[in-house]
Parts: structure tokens; C-alpha cells; sequence
């Protein structure tokens, strides 16, 4: 270097909240490589080399950069000379030329990005170039939210049962997930903390949730309606004749057709379960039930709506008794006093009258 020479350049960013930040440069080398901003983002303590290094990856670049922005951000540059006049900077992104810098610059191109600048002073002197990796990202994160279940639509309406979980994803391809919040029910916004959402009021339930990228971009926000059904369904067995109590013990008329019948209010049912007397296991109720066999019964049954709360068993017992009644008859005198019953007998035949006999015409009668 000719001469005493100490340039200081700093370079000014804006981000779209108008945030600013000083980085500032010294050690100038006119011989030296272009140096990597090592003040860019204290909290990375491997620069970025100013030449890329075999085998080195996009994501590297990515994970490595200095700074991550989008195209709302500009850059100032500054320099000063202690010994002369500074007369003017030049910069370039990419492996393009060197132009002189006039306004602050703005990065369009949407990835990494190097920002090489350096300062010439009146007497020549190059300050040695430096770079700023930067990745310029413009998109917003994608953010999703899952349910553990698979909620039930009914008429554009979503159900879940008080067991359903909720989770929030997002994803950025290029600056990354800087982070996510969500609320419930109007509540304030607060950080995800990928833990599991479970709501705990029944009726109708509005999670809001979004997601911002490290370049500032914001997803819009997103709104998942969903209608907490903790009601249990409600069960009846009807017969299509009254059951009929004689003695204290419940009767069913032989031929009695007995249908189940469920009601909710809000998922709607899903399936009705039956089970008749000794069986093993609830079956899926398909069809009325007649029970024509001699002797006692029970038939059980219960519903399960969409979300899978399940109602109470109802039970329904009774007997049925298929064998007629016998008849006696007995014989009661005048006095009112009968004999022993005696089994009814068929009605006696009247006796033959007796035979006519015929007499020829013409002979003599007697």
C-alpha cells in the first residue's frame, strides 16, 4: 500500500419495519482476497469464505449467510480515508462487474446472494473488496395445522371428539421458520412450542395460526373451525306391540318386532351395536328383531356418533311363552254342585229311525 491509508466502510441495511444495522469494516489489504463480513451475524462464528469451497452445498450457502432479508431491504455503503479523499465505491453481486455505487441497493434475485464492495480513494489506493453473503427469500412459509383424528365433515362443518390433538408445521425453503403462533377463540397470539393443541370447550372452536421466515415474510393467516362434540348419542328399544307385565314378570307377545332407534344432535350417528342374549360381542343393527322362542330374552343395544362418543347400553328383558292354553269342562247340576271337571267330549250322534218297509201296488194288504 502506498502511503498511510485506513479506510472504514459500513454498510446500512433497512429492513421493511425499518429496523437498521451498522456493520463496520477495518485491516484494509490492497493485495488481500475480497473478506467475508465476519460482523454480519455475530452469532455465527464460521464466516463465509469469500471463494466457495469444494463441495460445499445451496443449503451450506443458506445455513452459512450472513444475513437473510428480502427484496424490501436495501443496502447503504459508506468509506472514509484518513489520508485523502475518498473517490468513490464500487460494488457487484454475484460473478458480475463491479459498478459504481450512487443510491442504496436493493437484491432482487431471490437465493444467495454475494454482495462484493470495495472503496477507491483519489490517490488510487483499492481498498481490498469484501463480501456480504446474503439470502435474499420473497416467499412466505407454507404452515399447516394437523388434527390427530380425522375430523368429520357434515354440511361444510368440521366435528372432533375432546380426545383430538392439534399440531402446527411450517416450512420455509430458503431463510427458515423463524416462527409460529397461533390462538384460540379470540385469544392473544402465542408462540408454538410443538407441543400438542387441545381444546376444552364444546361447541364451536376457531384456532388462527400463521408463520414468519427469517427474511420477515409472514404466511397469511389461516383459520380451522372445528365443533367439540362431547354429547353422548341417545338409544331406545321400541317393540311394535307393548310388552305386558302379568305377576310381576315382563311378557312379549310372539311375532313382537323390536327396532332400535338412536338420536344426536350434533355429529350425527355413525352406527347402532345390538346384542341379543348370550351373544359374545355387540354386532352392527341391520334390521328389526323378532324373537319367537320360547323362554326369557334380553337384547341390548348402543350407538356410537362420528366423532365416536358412545351412548349408554340400553337392555331391554322379557319372556316369551309360545305354548297355548288347554281347556276343561265340567258338568254342574241343579244344585249347583258339579262333578269331578271332565275332559270335553264330542256331542253323541241321534239314533237311525227305524226302516219303512214297501208294499208292491196291487197286492193284498194284511
Amino acid at each position: 500500500m502506498k502511503g498511510s491509508y485506513l479506510a472504514k466502510l459500513a454498510i446500512v441495511f433497512f429492513l421493511s419495519m425499518s429496523l437498521s444495522v451498522l456493520i463496520a469494516q477495518e485491516d484494509l489489504d490492497e493485495t488481500s482476497n475480497p473478506q467475508a463480513n465476519t460482523q454480519a451475524n455475530p452469532g455465527n462464528s464460521s464466516a463465509p469464505a469469500t471463494t466457495k469451497p469444494a463441495g460445499t452445498s445451496p443449503a451450506d450457502d443458506v445455513k452459512n449467510a450472513d444475513l437473510y432479508v428480502n427484496s424490501k431491504s436495501s443496502f447503504e455503503i459508506s468509506a472514509k480515508d484518513d489520508s485523502s479523499t475518498v473517490d468513490y465505491i464500487e460494488y457487484k453481486i454475484g460473478e458480475a462487474d463491479y459498478v459504481k455505487y450512487t443510491s442504496p441497493i436493493a437484491i432482487l434475485k431471490e437465493g444467495v446472494n454475494r454482495l462484493t464492495y470495495r472503496a477507491v480513494d483519489k490517490a488510487g489506493n483499492k481498498e481490498p473488496a469484501k463480501a456480504l453473503v446474503v439470502v435474499v427469500d420473497n416467499t412466505a412459509p407454507t404452515v399447516k395445522i394437523a388434527p390427530s383424528e380425522i375430523l368429520y365433515n357434515l354440511d361444510g362443518y368440521n366435528y372432533g371428539s375432546k380426545n383430538v390433538t392439534y399440531s402446527i408445521a411450517a416450512t420455509d425453503a430458503l431463510s427458515g421458520v423463524k416462527e409460529v403462533k397461533y390462538s384460540i377463540n379470540g385469544g392473544d397470539l402465542r408462540p408454538y412450542d410443538n407441543q400438542p393443541i387441545k381444546l376444552e370447550k364444546a361447541g364451536v372452536n376457531l384456532i388462527k395460526y400463521s408463520a414468519v421466515d427469517n427474511s420477515g415474510n409472514s404466511s397469511s393467516e389461516a383459520i380451522l373451525v372445528v365443533t367439540l362434540d362431547d354429547v353422548k348419542p341417545e338409544v331406545e328399544i321400541q317393540g311394535n306391540t307393548p310388552l305386558v307385565i302379568i305377576d310381576g314378570k315382563t311378557y312379549s307377545r310372539k311375532g313382537n318386532s323390536f327396532t332400535i332407534k338412536a338420536v344426536d344432535g350434533q355429529s350425527g350417528i355413525k352406527r347402532i351395536l345390538i346384542k341379543v342374549d348370550n351373544a359374545p360381542d355387540f354386532v352392527p343393527y341391520v334390521e328389526s328383531i323378532t324373537i319367537d322362542a320360547q323362554g326369557e330374552h334380553t337384547i341390548e343395544a348402543k350407538a356410537v356418533d362420528n366423532v365416536g362418543n358412545e351412548s349408554e347400553t340400553k337392555r331391554v328383558s322379557f319372556s316369551v311363552d309360545v305354548n297355548p292354553p288347554t281347556t276343561q269342562i265340567r258338568k254342574v247340576d241343579a244344585s249347583g254342585n258339579g262333578s269331578n271337571p271332565q275332559p270335553a267330549q264330542p256331542a253323541s250322534q241321534p239314533a237311525p229311525a227305524p226302516a219303512k218297509t214297501s208294499t208292491p201296488s196291487g197286492a193284498p194288504r194284511k
